[in-house]
């Protein structure tokens, strides 16, 4: 607000500015703990994708086993 007050602008709309601002920063803000747990969440997700498409790989792969003798 200091700056923008020594800036020129009037300290109601200085005051105005600073306060809109700091609710916009802080609504939209992430922390360090929430992107460690989304991350996490994610990794999560990945494997299992992985291990059913392993399943499935290993299913199809065996059907064509089987048809093929």
């Amino acid at each position: 607000m200091d700056t923008l007050t020594e800036g020129g602008m009037p300290e109601k709309q200085a005051k105005a500015l600073a306060s809109a601002m700091f609710q916009l920063i802080d609504t939209h803000l992430v922390t360090k703990n929430y992107l460690d747990m989304r991350l996490a969440q994610l990794k999560s997700e990945l494997i299992q994708w992985m291990v059913g498409v392993m399943v499935v790989q290993t299913g199809v792969t065996a059907v064509l086993f089987k048809l093929m003798h």
